[in-house]
């Protein structure tokens, strides 16, 4: 059975998968901003579907490794997690053609990379995350990952386990941490802290910013 590093690491080779195929994409569409932006807008939503289906389906066959691990006897079957996210992609597939129009082609290039990468990572997480709010035999969820920035680091240091259904996975560009399940029975760390649950809103305060910021500093 894979481990949640290893299986962080499947993810990260598939995301990269993705953000080449975009690459390609973009270096052989031709003509104007306007033309290239339409192809990528036509071709670039099909190839993040694609590899989101595998990260679902990756992390769908994580979950259930982890839960025979843990010895859960109750029978429960995890499903592949895929939300529409259409027109936020196709927003972000804008934003990251507008350097084309500048003739900006690296930039186009990273910005492109960006999308692919953080929107095919998701599917993972929201399936870990989705399977766990419907399994009466899980408790919550842990991040893994193996290093990265600060922040990061930050919300990972102590193993904490996030078992308020509404808790969010903070994520962001080329960010590689995935999300474990933790079971009843299992080994687990202790709950997530008030600054921990902070830190992983969708939305904060500019104070709460400001006190996350300092207690991010401490893993610089």
């Amino acid at each position: 059975m894979p481990s949640p590093r290893e299986s962080r690491a499947a993810l990260k080779l598939l995301t990269a998968e993705a953000v080449a195929g975009s690459s390609d994409l973009l270096s052989r569409f031709s003509g104007s901003p306007e033309v290239r932006r339409a192809a990528l807008l036509e071709s670039v939503p099909a190839l993040i579907e694609y590899y989101s289906d595998g990260s679902a389906a990756l992390a769908a066959d994580f979950y259930d490794e982890e839960r025979e691990l843990a010895g859960v006897s109750s029978r429960f079957r995890s499903e592949p997690v895929v939300l529409d996210r259409t027109v936020k992609i196709r927003r972000g597939i804008a934003w990251a053609s507008d350097p084309l129009f500048e003739d900006d082609e690296v930039l186009a290039g990273a910005r492109l990379a960006e999308i692919v990468q953080l929107n095919t990572a998701r599917p993972f997480r929201d399936t870990i995350l989705t399977n766990r709010k419907k399994d009466p035999a899980a408790i919550g969820w842990k991040r893994v990952t193996s290093g990265g920035c600060s922040f990061c680091k930050a919300l990972a240091s102590r193993g904490s386990v996030y078992k308020e259904a509404t808790a969010h996975f903070a994520a962001h560009p080329n960010c590689h941490c995935t999300a474990s399940p933790v079971f009843l029975g299992g080994d687990s760390g202790p709950e997530a802290s008030v600054i921990e649950y902070m830190a992983s809103k969708r939305n904060r305060t500019p104070e709460q910013r400001e006190r996350i910021r300092e207690w991010i500093s401490a893993f610089e």
